[in-house]
């Protein structure tokens, strides 16, 4: 199926999704925040600046990284971001405990989903501006996740995957 519309996957492989899952289970809890109705952490650029596709990307864009945590048995309903027009996203944790669905076409009581499975060590250009959800199983789920900042707040999922080709 076609899903071009939905997600893009980076070809360049993360060299930094080991240690951000490290750094996402060992955080204390007081670096943990409310963001989203996620629970986040911020990711410095000193751990990430040695991975080639997030360093091209920042000389680029302008943007903050962090690591979002999803708690065990919960489902983030069917939504649209409301401050993001697409991001940058990272599966760090997962174990197929967790799903991630896109409604492909106009939502009903019964409509066509797609999912986005993800690789490990692979980075997405998501379009949030699609209706999307995560349902999550038995174990916490980390995900890391860009968002684009200042001049690039309203950085199109179609401007994204163009700067993923020029960059790959």
């Amino acid at each position: 199926m076609d899903t071009h519309r939905f997600y893009k996957a980076v070809s360049i492989h993360s060299v930094v999704a080991d240690s951000l899952l490290d750094y996402a289970r060992t955080a204390p809890p007081t670096l943990w925040v409310n963001y989203y109705h996620f629970q986040a952490i911020p990711v410095h650029p000193n751990q990430w600046m040695h991975d080639r596709f997030l360093n091209q990307l920042s000389q680029k864009r302008t943007f903050h990284a962090g690591v979002l945590r999803m708690p065990p048995n919960t489902c983030y309903n069917w939504h649209v971001d409301s401050d993001r027009r697409c991001g940058v996203n990272m599966l760090l944790s997962d174990d197929n405990q967790s799903r991630c669905l896109f409604v492909d076409g106009e939502p009903n009581m019964v409509f066509a989903t797609q999912e986005l499975t993800y690789q490990p060590n692979t980075y997405y250009a998501f379009n949030t501006q699609i209706p999307h959800m995560v349902l999550n199983t038995t174990q916490p789920r980390y995900l890391f996740s860009l968002e684009f900042l200042e001049k690039d707040r309203g950085l199109t999922f179609n401007q994204l995957c163009e700067d993923v080709r020029e960059l790959t």
